[in-house]
């Protein structure tokens, strides 16, 4: 059941998005990740990135669209980052862009629950379960509806092409497989939803 509130609604007592288009703040929207490098953790985000959210009256057929500008990458390591957008991994002169799409939400609480889209790296494209957390929505002081949430998830890079390594001579290899993601994402109405 939905009814309609100051910020937004409440859908079975729980304050939600209003229906429409939200579209992602790039300038309070990060998508990092996490990967490992020998015996540490690297960290690093894309810059530039851009989304919608379309909220439908029933949450659980509300669905996300973005778009990562691969290049844009990041990891506070010049040479690591020209690296990442080589052949190697990334290959951004043939493959501009990362794209998610989602395509299910699956409740699991009143505010978190698993996100299952396509993730399109390079000219691979594989299913990933994201598990979100809807943070909240409040208006700004600059008179603008803002919602938030976050999301964590975890991809096997070699299944998206970026099988590059190093065999370590103790043991082991450079570059670890598995590579953690971490979303933070602020969301404004669309004026002409508002």
């Amino acid at each position: 059941m939905s009814t309609e509130t100051k910020t937004g609604r409440q859908v079975n007592g729980v304050e939600a998005p209003s229906v429409g288009t939200w579209d992602l703040d790039p300038a309070h929207t990060s998508a990092a990740f996490v990967a490992r490098h020998v015996l540490t953790k690297t960290r690093g985000r894309f810059n530039t990135i851009s989304g919608v959210v379309h909220i439908e009256e029933n949450p659980l057929k509300s669905w996300v669209e973005v778009e990562i500008d691969a290049a844009s990458i990041e990891t506070n390591h010049p040479d690591r980052d020209t690296h990442l957008k080589s052949a190697d991994f990334l290959d951004v002169e043939q493959f501009p862009k990362l794209t998610f799409r989602s395509k299910e939400v699956r409740p699991k609480t009143a505010t978190e629950f698993e996100l299952v889209g396509d993730l399109t790296i390079k000219d691979v494209t594989k299913e990933v379960v994201l598990e979100a957390d809807f943070e909240g929505v409040s208006p700004d002081p600059f008179g603008t509806t803002t919602a938030a949430f976050t999301a964590k998830g975890e991809i096997d890079r070699e299944e998206f092409g970026m099988t590059w390594n190093v065999a370590i001579e103790t043991g082991g290899v450079l570059v670890g497989k598995k590579v953690q993601l971490e979303i933070d994402a602020e969301l404004h109405l669309r004026k002409d939803d508002a």
